[in-house]
């Protein structure tokens, strides 16, 4: 029984690690070398506190590696996060929504109600003189349990796999880690 209980434990949080797909839309016209500074635009990552800040830290510890620094004073771009944990989320495409990209993040109409489905998280780049995204990153199959009355449990649950998704994600990011 033990053993059985182990090794579904073992499915469950690799098929959540490989299970990921991930999607990243960059503006090719912006030359991300000039970006130094970055801040979070207003709201939470996700609704459980620990949740929103375990995708916090791997974002920032993702920046800080390719060199950029965390100001509120006049920043390069704004991060903006959706994370849809244990439930579907309704959303129309952001006001920075990039004419550039092919899709939003994988959902074809920007302009549309989409349905984020459970599990995604995606991630924003906001550029702050022109308000347009620059930098887009999608993962689904990343954030598929549900909430429990733990939400501290809850978040260690998902840590390795929101982890894998926010380094899958900035590899794709334009500049290299320093």
């Amino acid at each position: 029984m033990k053993l059985s209980i182990i090794f579904a434990f073992f499915l469950l949080t690799t098929t959540s690690v490989f299970g990921q797909k991930v999607q990243v839309d960059v503006d090719k016209t912006v030359n991300f070398a000039n970006f130094k500074t970055y801040s979070w635009a207003a709201g939470t990552a996700a609704r459980n506190p620990f949740v929103s800040k375990l995708i916090v830290e791997a974002i920032e510890r993702e920046l800080s590696s390719r060199g950029l620094t965390k100001s509120d004073d006049n920043p390069d771009f704004k991060v903006t996060v959706m994370a849809a944990v244990g439930m579907d989320l309704q959303a129309i495409g952001p006001t920075w929504n990039n004419v550039n990209y092919r899709t939003w993040g994988g959902y074809t109409n920007p302009a549309a109600m989409a349905t984020i489905p459970t599990g995604t998280l995606i991630i924003d780049l906001v550029e702050t003189k022109n308000n347009y995204s620059v930098f887009r990153g999608v993962a689904k199959e990343t954030l598929n349990t549900g909430p429990t009355a733990n939400a501290a449990a809850d978040a260690k649950s998902v840590e390795k796999v929101v982890n894998k998704a926010v380094s899958k994600i900035f590899k794709k990011y334009p500049t290299t880690k320093k």
